[in-house]
């Protein structure tokens, strides 16, 4: 799968499992335009995910990208 399908991908299941909300998820998209680093690291550093979600998105992405 290529990058951006990785993302789009994470990103609906991140929305559509509600564990961040579209407002959460722009902002944190807009830092990581910024700041150029992993989605799942910034939505940590914003307090919008736990270590406990982030392990276990972290294996979501892992396997998106894989595919």
């Amino acid at each position: 799968m290529e990058k951006d399908g990785a993302a789009t991908s994470l990103e609906r299941y991140l929305l559509e499992a509600g564990i961040v909300n579209g407002s959460e998820l722009s902002l944190a998209k807009k830092l990581q335009q910024r700041e150029e680093g992993p989605l799942l690291m910034i939505l940590l550093h914003l307090n919008f995910i736990d270590i406990a979600q982030l392990e276990r998105l972290w294996d979501f992405d892992s396997a998106a990208w894989a595919s």
